[in-house]
């Protein structure tokens, strides 16, 4: 995620250089926070170099949102026993954003940004907490044991015939999930079908860049090449390193359908159907 939110510039010309600016940030964020009385047990039991761990473990697994959740005070994503108040919060968020300002990051990089350290932060605590690991290590990570993963989630998911995991139901739209050992990617795709072959491919077209306007978060592109006529569709790749956190890969699945769901919304003329019709 850090490469989507690095904005060349002066002081922080390459990604590299940017995520130890992002380090630089999160370490005086974090004795800041330990340094307050009402918030400092936000980061009880954890260190700053199991969260720099967690970041470059992880990181991937945080997802862009839509333009207007980084408008207001962003949501918790911890479990519910690790939630510290609301108002608790926005002083951890406020203390967050005033580093990111005093290290000159550019405005529209901070929202981002604080999402992207809060949400680390936050799983490097749930992780912590769990009575059992939440994680898949590398060596587990195969399509069985995230069909499996879903499932457990309360969807309803299945290896299909191409071997790829289908989630029909359970999340806002129906998406696919595949996992390459190789190339260490887990793979989200969705697509929704034209009503007929004769639908012009301009009117789907016209539906993706509305979505890619108003959402900003995962890329819809259309197939033309499809016996179907237009297919709108998207795919988003997560590379994972040693092990892949169960709560964040499923919450990047529930952004990414609903993502989905809110593309195929746009159609204000029912020219397409979903992947379950």
């Amino acid at each position: 995620m850090l490469a989507k939110i690095h904005h060349p510039r002066s002081d922080t010309d390459n990604l590299s250089s940017f995520q130890e600016s992002v380090e630089t940030a999160t370490q005086t964020f974090f004795h800041a926070i330990c340094e307050q009385k009402n918030i400092k047990h936000f980061l009880f039991g954890i260190s700053l170099e199991k969260i720099y761990e967690n970041m470059k473990i992880h990181g991937d697994f945080v997802v862009l949102k839509p333009e207007k959740y980084y408008r207001d005070i962003i949501s918790q994503t911890a479990p519910p026993g690790l939630q510290v108040t609301p108002n608790q919060f926005e002083d951890i968020f406020t203390c967050l954003r005033d580093v990111l300002k005093k290290q000159r990051f550019l405005k529209k990089q901070i929202p981002k940004l604080a999402s992207y350290i809060i949400e680390n932060i936050e799983e490097t605590r749930a992780l912590i907490a769990d009575a059992e690991p939440n994680i898949l290590r590398s060596h587990e990570v195969n399509n069985e044991t995230i069909c499996a993963m879903f499932n457990k989630s309360r969807a309803e998911a299945r290896i299909d015939q191409y071997n790829d995991v289908y989630v029909p139901s359970g999340f806002n739209y129906p998406f696919w999930t595949r996992v390459n050992k190789v190339s260490k990617e887990i793979t989200f795709g969705a697509q929704a079908f034209p009503i007929s072959s004769s639908v012009n491919s301009i009117e789907i077209h016209n539906i993706s860049e509305q979505a890619n306007a108003k959402l900003g978060n995962f890329f819809m592109e259309v197939d033309n090449r499809t016996r179907h006529g237009p297919i709108l569709f998207s795919l988003h790749a997560i590379k994972y390193q040693d092990a892949v956190p169960k709560r964040m890969l499923l919450r990047a699945a529930r952004e990414f359908s609903s993502a989905f769901e809110t593309a195929v919304s746009m159609d204000k003329h029912n020219y397409l159907k979903s992947a379950l019709n």
